[in-house]
């Protein structure tokens, strides 16, 4: 068999399983609500959001000066898959015997657990970023992408009504314990994929530390004023990806969320995301990777006030409603962020500008657990309407951002290409 779709047909295998995976223990949702049942309360959201979404990035930065030393990326991304099932199986014992720790300390374990987690997913993120580059070129790259969304979106579906019926039958702590349990499960068939994998090892700069990689931050952002602009525009969007979960959290304030309606909303918002994807490829084709920009950036502006709105005023199967919406603005991000990313940079700097984007993408780093006090302190209204403004300055941002859709002729400065 040709290596490179020994390569392809291993990526796809990996895709699909994946993608249950990410459903059973979906962020936005799912985590949160168990958080919640647990005993926490919106601050605690904050935290578990920051671990989640903020710290993985952080760290992409001192995992790209470990990777960039090294021959072979397999070995990394292997140790960081695996490190992740540990993790689920850790969180499905922790959840089990829930009842024989207090409050705090359940949390406390979890956070650790949930730590693990996303930091070995991280790392083996990189790895993969890499391996996918140049495991596979033109034609078979592009068909990977396409297949990929695909199978990724039927397993979602699939996966979103599995684990509804989950969350529907069992009673806490079964319930979530036997979401993590089976996310293990699946992820270690999944891995089976990357054991498939050829690699053929290549020469490298060596390695670099994590200040030796931050020093060469100014000289990277001085040449490059596309990726400044699209900075900006992150950081200012990223509070909305930060207050996504409190979606949740409002739900739990306005009426009674129990793991029945916590399937409900996790169903509705993979409906959404789902939704959404099927409808990009027909914004990117006149608009640009920019248009899915753009929608995103409306959807920041216009949810936080409409979930005041309905929460406050219009019942809970209303309310519901609302998590199409979160869904579709969940596929902006993951569509637009990995696009943006692979035609910003080149073959010689993915892995860096990777880490420069998470790392400086401060506004998901830090306002997750400032939010969950916040919220505590002045409330659900000015917090929801203070990041509908800040989505509205990430939207505005938007027009100095110069994509091919802008100027389809002309060459772009930085390899940029949206």
């Amino acid at each position: 068999m040709d290596e490179s779709r020994r390569n392809y047909r291993a990526f796809l295998w990996h895709a699909v399983f994946l993608s249950i995976t990410v459903t059973f223990t979906e962020v936005n949702s799912v985590i949160p609500a168990m958080i919640l049942q647990v005993g926490g309360g919106e601050i605690h959201v904050g935290i578990v959001t920051a671990i989640m979404i903020g710290v993985p990035l952080v760290a992409q930065l001192n995992f790209a000066g470990l990777l960039h030393g090294q021959r072979r990326k397999k070995p990394a991304l292997l140790l960081g898959i695996h490190l992740r099932v540990l993790s689920l199986a850790l969180i499905a014992g922790t959840v089990m015997m829930v009842r024989h720790f207090t409050v705090l300390q359940a949390l406390l374990v979890i956070y650790g657990e949930l730590l693990l987690f996303t930091l070995s997913g991280a790392f083996a993120g990189m790895a993969y970023v890499d391996l996918a580059g140049k495991s596979f070129q033109g034609e078979l790259r592009t068909r990977f992408f396409t297949r990929k969304q695909i199978i990724a979106s039927i397993g979602i579906l699939i996966s979103a009504v599995t684990a509804r019926q989950i969350l529907s039958a069992l009673e806490y702590p079964a319930t979530y314990s036997t979401l993590f349990a089976a996310a293990a499960g699946i992820l270690l068939i999944g891995t089976l994929g990357f054991w498939m994998i050829r690699e053929k090892p290549v020469e490298s700069g060596g390695r670099r530390s994590y200040l030796e990689t931050l020093r060469t931050l100014p000289a990277v952002l001085k040449k490059d004023a596309n990726l400044r602009v699209y900075l900006f525009f992150i950081n200012f969007i990223g509070f909305h990806t930060a207050l996504t979960p409190f979606y949740v959290a409002l739900a739990a304030h306005r009426y009674t969320l129990d793991p029945r309606v916590a399937g409900n909303l996790l169903f509705i918002q993979i409906v959404g995301m789902v939704s959404a994807s099927l409808l990009w490829p027909r914004v990117v084709k006149p608009a640009g990777f920019k248009g899915i920009l753009r929608i995103w950036s409306l959807l920041g502006i216009l949810l936080p006030p409409l979930a005041l709105f309905i929460g406050w005023i219009l019942p809970l199967p209303v309310y519901l409603g609302l998590f199409l919406f979160t869904g579709a603005s969940i596929s902006a991000r993951k569509v637009s962020q990995e696009a943006v990313i692979v035609e910003l940079s080149t073959e010689e700097n993915r892995i860096l500008y990777t880490g420069i984007v998470g790392t400086l993408n401060l506004s998901i780093v830090i306002f997750p657990i400032i939010l969950g006090g916040l919220i505590r302190l002045i409330g659900y209204v000015p917090v929801f309407l203070g990041v509908s403004v800040l989505s509205a300055a990430a939207f505005f941002i938007l027009s100095r951002l110069v994509c091919p859709i802008d100027m389809k002729d002309l060459p772009l400065n930085g390899g940029m290409q949206i």
